[in-house]
């Protein structure tokens, strides 16, 4: 998720020693969030935006930096960098490093302004020893402590607005202060460019682009739905929009009133030997894994089963069964590359429900196989976007050169000619940058 691990622990620990204690609220259905994060990674550089945030209890808004790469080498590679305003003090804002293995730095500072009413320029300057926030283009605070050398992984821009019960950092969570909407004017990016540059401290910055929210801008923001934040907030795609030429971030009650898509499930089961009367059954958190609830059908007898279903937006995690658990099952081996979460004790496919996409078709997996035999779609959405995040960009690049040279049971043959080869990484550069449609 997108806030930081390490107080995300911090508030777990919280629960278990006050669990007594009243209220006691339900897992994430106290409020649905809104969060962005850009595509790309950026080692070092000055960040800029300009914000107001929101007020409430219990309510975080946020500009910051994060290792979101870090697979699963979480928490020996904790990498951020915090701006956060909390919705319970009217005249702060809170400046924060986090390294690895749960360390972290923490500085709140007054402030002569609430961040919650007005609109404030905001500024992260981030060097291999040093990292600097800025205020209304003012130096506000410095930190060269010894962790900040451990401050050494690209890290991604993110923007977060969720609720959190924690009475001594966020206070009580007040589900009455919602709606609301933090608001953001624009982002800059300026590279690191020690002795060439014309921007920030000693002029050591470039800058590389701004962005002034005219638009959404798919090639840079990713604004897919994130899952869970917190034991309170989902983040929701639609709780992001640009209204007047600002980013607009929403807080709001929860709701099951959610967006869906159609979504085509599918696996090849002709190398089983299956009766007349067996039945392939698809299971995932959708129907609480029941183990016969969504029989599949293979009309045509060829072997492959199929059915599609109508799921909200968001991480959809699954597996196949012949009559039920009792029977066969088809998944991945743990850590293998089609694990959807390679970092857990569990082994299921997955599948990310988007926004931008009419209707979804998952990988057509032979079965118990992170192989594919076929495609249950035309082909036409986005082959090359290896990582289902709507855009095609470096980490496709490095997930398919991780199989270069592949010639068995490859997940990145784009061109299907049985070997993963300069073919594909050609069909991926050409679709470098771009947005899936």
């Amino acid at each position: 998720m997108c806030t930081s691990h390490f107080q995300a622990i911090a508030f777990l620990i919280f629960v278990v020693l006050t669990s007594s204690m009243e209220p006691v609220w339900s897992q994430n259905d106290q409020c649905d969030g809104g969060a962005i994060k850009s595509h790309e990674a950026y080692l070092y550089g000055r960040f800029e935006t300009r914000m107001q945030s929101t007020q409430g209890s219990g309510i975080v808004s946020s500009f910051f930096l994060y290792n979101w790469d870090i697979n699963c080498n979480w928490p020996s590679e904790v990498n951020e960098i915090d701006i956060e305003m909390t919705g319970n003090l009217d005249n702060s804002v809170q400046f924060t490093t986090h390294h690895p293995n749960l360390t972290s730095v923490t500085q709140i500072l007054p402030t002569p302004f609430n961040p919650h009413t007005t609109m404030v320029d905001y500024a992260i300057e981030w060097e291999p020893t040093t990292v600097r926030w800025f205020i209304n283009g003012e130096l506000s605070l410095s930190f060269t402590h010894e962790y900040l050398v451990q401050l050494v992984h690209p890290m991604r821009i993110f923007m977060n607005l969720w609720a959190v019960e924690n009475i001594n950092w966020t206070g009580v969570w007040d589900p009455t202060a919602m709606p609301g909407t933090s608001k953001y004017d624009y982002v800059r990016y300026y590279e690191y460019t020690p002795g060439s540059g014309n921007a920030g401290t000693a002029n050591n910055f470039t800058l590389a682009w701004d962005d002034p929210f005219d638009t959404l801008d798919a090639s840079r923001w990713d604004q897919s739905e994130d899952g869970q934040v917190g034991p309170l907030c989902t983040f929701r795609a639609q709780n992001v929009e640009v209204v007047d030429g600002e980013l607009h971030l929403n807080i709001t009650s929860y709701t099951t009133d959610q967006p869906t898509r159609p979504v085509h499930f599918g696996v090849d089961a002709s190398s089983l030997t299956l009766t007349p009367t067996d039945v392939v059954y698809l299971n995932g958190g959708f129907n609480s894994w029941c183990g016969n609830c969504t029989a599949m059908e293979d009309d045509d007898g060829d072997g492959i089963w199929t059915v599609t279903l109508d799921l909200p937006l968001g991480q959809h995690e699954y597996q196949f069964a012949v009559n039920g658990w009792g029977g066969l099952i088809a998944q991945p081996i743990l850590g293998a590359s089609c694990d959807y979460n390679p970092c857990d004790e569990w082994t299921n496919y997955g599948i990310s429900v988007d926004e931008e996409f009419s209707s979804i078709y998952t990988p057509l997996y032979c079965w118990n196989s992170c192989a594919t035999c076929g495609e249950l779609d035309d082909g036409g959405d986005c082959p090359a976007d290896l990582d289902n995040d709507l855009y095609v960009g470096v980490n496709d690049v490095l997930t398919l050169l991780s199989e270069f040279g592949c010639t068995s049971n490859c997940t990145t043959d784009l061109t299907g000619d049985d070997i993963v080869s300069i073919v594909d990484v050609l069909e991926v550069l050409s679709a470098f940058g771009h947005p899936c449609p």
